[in-house]
């Protein structure tokens, strides 16, 4: 990873479930992505997750979630 790469949250994921479903389409794209728990008093079920990549290919991962259908 380059130094100096930017995150860029591309969603936010009603759940960890879903959070795992887009992490892990991403990362058989060959896209690096992270996901981040937004509450921290919050059951991993009823939380959401801010769904991350790198700025350089957010288009490419926004696009993948499309046409997938995992923007919920």
């Amino acid at each position: 990873m380059a130094q100096g790469a930017q995150w860029k949250v591309i969603h936010m994921a009603r759940s960890e479930k879903h959070a795992k479903e887009i992490l892990s389409l991403l990362e058989r794209e060959g896209i690096l992505a992270r996901s981040k728990q937004v509450y921290r008093t919050v059951s991993s079920e009823e939380n959401y997750y801010e769904i991350m990549v790198l700025g350089s290919e957010a288009v490419e991962a926004q696009q993948l979630l499309i046409e997938n259908n995992l923007l919920l």
